[in-house]
């Protein structure tokens, strides 16, 4: 007689399914097919369960937690009642075993979670020899992870020294050879326009007079145009200065190929650095030109490109930085450097006439002591009209909320020897001590007092919570006032200031602040004040 395994009964379980280009040759042996046939047959076998949710993540490296499929199940795990988190090895689940450990070691066991790694005999329910060696595991699983990022970082590098262009769409002008994807062939219709582009900056045209001009006639942007062709969703209706500068700028339009603009901070990081224009690599030759390197270069001369602007004004920062907006567009205020001053303005008012119609350009030491100006006495007037002194309002707050205590201490007492009283009486009429009739009435009466009594008791621990607002709202006005006191030195740092605005609007010569505090008004002042 054959015995039966016996089955463990859980309720629901989440199996975990993860395949990235990493698994490079392994890729048919570690496939989502692979994984969930290999999960389902085991659960299968070893357990009694009542639904399994499936989570995946395809294309997703596992050196990051930062993937959608993963996020979502560490999400859904309470809310899908898991008892049990399987995948098909350790690797599936991550390749970073210090922040795996959190979740192996931590989260799954404080919510009475089981995780199994089915191949590597990891179980964190269990005592087993394979959960002492996941963390050597998981350091080898990284080391793969790290040495993969470097074979495919030479293998992309060689393609870029052999002028191969692997990028998904062609640059706007070109299109990619049907026969040979990696190549670019010219696109007559869009190159007429990058031609004239150059043409224009020749004959003195800004970029944003260009971008104008092509507004006025209609054409379409190289995204539009793109999404014609089917190769691209995203779409914008509109030439700005920002578009023509990059095509202007484009090395790709005189036959070269450019490569390694950018690259990744690290294997395990998404950011991306920008290379500098000596370390990039540069191939000649890749392609049919469509501007000739001798208009390219009269162009870029004329135009001051390769220029390496002053940065400086990036570092300068001010007390309003962070709260300046365009009030027509709704963008963050851009700051340059004008001779001896620092002016703000709208970004878009450079980049095409039909963005925004914000075009004045602002003296910020002007606008800055407007604005300090008007918060002060904004702030001023209204803690005057409101009476609101600190040291006052929490010393008679902490007066009222003490007598709220006393007064609740002795109402839940009332409580407690009423809920008693209920459940006595309930018991004497089981033990049918009392008629039928007696029982209701003294049960109406004492249920009637349990109602009132719990209504007063919430009536006054609204009070109290509404003191305890009153009493915070006090420290903030006095760190408000502190705040206040040195709003024109130097020294204030633009967290203070966020504790006084929400942002600042500016247009047509008007600065409309939004002030943080609550109840407060905002205000639109003149920028000629």
């Amino acid at each position: 007689m054959i015995q039966k395994i016996s089955k463990t009964s859980i309720r629901n379980v989440a199996i975990y399914l993860r395949l990235s280009k990493d698994d490079g040759d392994r890729e048919e042996s570690e496939s989502i097919s692979n994984q969930r046939a290999i999960i389902l047959d085991y659960i299968k076998n070893n357990f009694n369960y009542e639904k399994y949710y499936e989570y995946v993540d395809d294309g997703v490296s596992g050196a990051t937690f930062n993937r959608p499929g993963f996020k979502k199940m560490i999400t859904e795990l309470k809310i899908n009642k898991i008892d049990l988190v399987i995948t098909k090895n350790l690797a599936r689940f991550a390749r970073n075993y210090i922040d795996a450990g959190d979740y192996i070691e931590k989260l799954f066991p404080d919510n009475n979670i089981r995780y199994i790694a089915i191949l590597d005999g990891i179980d964190n329910f269990e005592d087993r020899v394979a959960n002492e060696f996941a963390p050597i595991k998981g350091v080898f699983n990284e080391l793969f992870c790290k040495e993969t990022s470097k074979s495919v970082k030479k293998t992309k590098r060689k393609k870029m020294q052999d002028g191969i262009y692997s990028c998904n769409t062609a640059p706007y002008g070109y299109k990619k050879d049907s026969d040979n994807p990696s190549k670019l062939v010219i696109d007559k219709e869009a190159s007429k326009i990058v031609k004239r582009i150059f043409e224009l900056s020749l004959k003195g045209k800004t970029a944003k007079e260009i971008a104008d001009i092509f507004n006025k006639e209609e054409l379409l942007t190289p995204s539009e145009y793109l999404k014609i062709r089917g190769l691209e969703n995203r779409t914008k209706k509109m030439w700005t200065r920002t578009m023509v500068f990059r095509i202007l700028a484009n090395e790709v339009y005189t036959g070269r190929c450019v490569r390694g603009k950018t690259q990744n901070i690290s294997y395990k990081s998404k950011k991306r650095i920008y290379i500098k224009r000596n370390e990039q690599i540069k191939t000649e030759n890749t392609h049919e030109a469509i501007i000739d390197i001798d208009l390219f270069n009269s162009v870029h001369k004329q135009n001051k490109f390769g220029k390496v602007y002053n940065n400086e004004i990036q570092k300068i920062t001010t007390k309003f930085d962070d709260y300046m907006y365009c009030g027509i567009c709704g963008k963050k205020m851009a700051k340059r450097r004008s001779r001896n001053y620092l002016n703000i303005h709208c970004p878009e008012r450079n980049e095409s006439d039909l963005l925004c119609s914000n075009k004045e350009l602002y003296k910020y030491e002007d606008l800055e002591k407007i604005i300090i100006k008007n918060i002060e006495k904004n702030f001023e007037d209204y803690f005057r009209k409101n009476n609101l002194t600190p040291s006052l309002i929490r010393k008679y707050n902490d007066m009222k909320i003490k007598d709220i205590d006393d007064e609740l201490k002795i109402l839940n007492k009332d409580l407690g020897i009423l809920k008693f009283k209920i459940s006595k009486l309930y018991s004497d009429r089981l033990q049918e001590s009392i008629s039928e009739e007696t029982y209701k009435n003294k049960y109406k009466d004492l249920t009637d007092k349990r109602t009132e009594l719990k209504e007063t008791i919430k009536k006054l621990e609204e009070d109290k919570d509404r003191l305890n607002s009153e009493n915070k709202n006090a420290v903030k006005i006095k760190q408000i006032k502190k705040i206040l006191k040195n709003i024109n030195k130097d020294t204030l740092s633009m967290e203070d200031v966020g504790e006084l605005i929400e942002k600042i609007n500016v247009f047509e010569n008007n600065i409309h602040i939004f002030y943080k505090f609550e109840n407060m008004p905002s205000k639109i002042i003149s920028c000629k004040n």
